[in-house]
C-alpha cells in the first residue's frame, strides 16, 4: 500500500512501534534557553565577543555536543580574571530549570503516544551538560530509553534502537539536516521527519516530511500509521 507524502513522493505506510526524538529544537527550546545562557556570560562581565570566539573554538575542538567545560576553560585563557566557579554555578542552576524551556506541544505529544502504548526514546548529542538538560526537564520517566551521546553521529544510538525493536516500525524526528540525512541514508525504511521550528535550519531532501511542530509531526505519523504484514522489516 502507498501515500503521497507532503513533498509530492511515493512512499509506503508504516506501523508504528517506536517513536525516536532529539531534545533541542524539537521537545526544547534551545533557542530561548540560549538567550538565557548568555545572558550568565554577561553578568559575569563577559563582553559577547569573547565568549562567542570561545564557544565557536570549542565547537571546533572537540566534535562530539557542547562542552560547557571546554567553553569556559577558553574564555578563561581570554580574561584570567573572571570567577569561573560561580560562573559555572549559575549555569548548573540554568539547567536545572530546563523543564521550563519545553516547547508547549512537548508534553501532550509524548503523552499521547504513551498513552497509545507506543514506545517512545530519545537521542541526544553531549555530554555532562546535555545530561542535566535532558534530565532536568522532568520529561525522562515518558521514554523507554533516553540516550545522550558525546558524539556527532546519532547513528549508532539509532541503530542499538533499531535492533530493540526488530522488525517493527520506527519513526525518527530531528530538526537538523546532517543527522535526518544521515539516519534515512543508513535506515531507509525507517519513517523519518525533519521538524523545522527555526528559521535558520537546513531543508533536508532526504526527510518523508518536514513539519513545524509536534501537532504536524503527530497528524502526518497518523496519516502511515496502518498495518503491514508482520515479516516485512523495519530498514
Amino acid at each position: 500500500m502507498h501515500t503521497q507524502p507532503i513533498d509530492g513522493r511515493q512512499s509506503v505506510e508504516y506501523e508504528l512501534f517506536m517513536i525516536i526524538l532529539d531534545f533541542d529544537g524539537v521537545l526544547f527550546n534551545d533557542e530561548r534557553f540560549k538567550r538565557d545562557y548568555w545572558r550568565l556570560f554577561r553578568r559575569a562581565g563577559i563582553p559577547h565577543r569573547i565568549h562567542q570566539d570561545a564557544y565557536i573554538a570549542s565547537k571546533e575542538l572537540h566534535r562530539g555536543g557542547y562542552r560547557h567545560d571546554l567553553h569556559l576553560t577558553l574564555v578563561k585563557r581570554h580574561m584570567p580574571a573572571v570567577q569561573i566557579p560561580a560562573l559555572e554555578q549559575n549555569i548548573w542552576k540554568l539547567l536545572g530549570h530546563s523543564a521550563e524551556y519545553l516547547y508547549h506541544d512537548t508534553k501532550p505529544f509524548l503523552r499521547y503516544w504513551q498513552s497509545k502504548g507506543e514506545a517512545l526514546a530519545l537521542v541526544s548529542s553531549g555530554n555532562a551538560f546535555q545530561e542535566k538538560k535532558v534530565h532536568s526537564s522532568g520529561i525522562t520517566s515518558l521514554f523507554l530509553a533516553a540516550i545522550v551521546a558525546d558524539t556527532s553521529d546519532k547513528v549508532y544510538p539509532v541503530r542499538a534502537l533499531v535492533k530493540r525493536a526488530g522488525r517493527n516500525r520506527i519513526v525518527f524526528i530531528d530538526d537538523r539536516r546532517n543527522f535526518v540525512d544521515a539516519v534515512k541514508q543508513n535506515f531507509p525504511r525507517i519513517l523519518v521527519l525533519q521538524m523545522i521550528r527555526r528559521r535558520d535550519r537546513e531543508r533536508s531532501v532526504a526527510a518523508d516530511a518536514i513539519v513545524p511542530n509536534l501537532a504536524a509531526a503527530r497528524r502526518f505519523i497518523e496519516s502511515r500509521a496502518v498495518r503491514q504484514a508482520p515479516n516485512e522489516p523495519a530498514c
